[in-house]
């Protein structure tokens, strides 16, 4: 049972990696909407306007991005992970948390600090999923018997 877990686990990983790279999209289309306005009120006002979608879908996006960020957490329990790998879980849900404050804080200079948080959401969310990867055959590293020449350098 814990192996069905496990390759849910891998499957929920694979999502929450391409549920980042949209919500990287999402925010450079944003930004670039609004960057890309003429410099007069009428475009500047309609690029907003026009990049208010783009913030909104970013919005919504993460918190889906939450809900999977739960589930892989309660899928680490069940599929009975090691304590270290759990615990990095567990971590990945407090930067989420983190990351939801950092959103809302109203402080230009702090808020700022949530795009640097999801850079390191998205590296501990690949390693997580990268060491516990569930599909395709695990080769173990070769390693060179003491009974073989060792080449020397020329």
């Amino acid at each position: 049972m814990a192996n069905i877990f496990r390759k849910v686990y891998s499957v929920v990983g694979a999502l929450l990696m391409a549920e980042y790279v949209l919500q990287l999209y999402f925010i450079a289309a944003g930004i670039f909407t609004i960057a890309n306005a003429d410099d007069n009120q009428k475009s500047v006002y309609s690029a907003f306007k026009n990049a208010d979608s783009f913030m909104g879908l970013h919005a919504f996006n993460g918190w889906l991005v939450g809900i999977l960020i739960i589930a892989f957490f309660a899928i680490s329990l069940a599929a009975r992970l090691p304590r270290r790998t759990i615990g990095l879980n567990g971590l990945l849900l407090v930067l989420y948390i983190a990351q939801f404050v950092l959103a809302h804080t109203g402080i230009a200079a702090l808020s700022a600090l949530h795009g640097i948080n999801a850079l390191v959401l998205i590296g501990l969310t690949g390693y997580l999923t990268g060491r516990n990867w569930a599909f395709g055959r695990r080769v173990a590293p070769t390693t060179a018997y003491k009974s073989e020449p060792v080449p020397t350098p020329r």
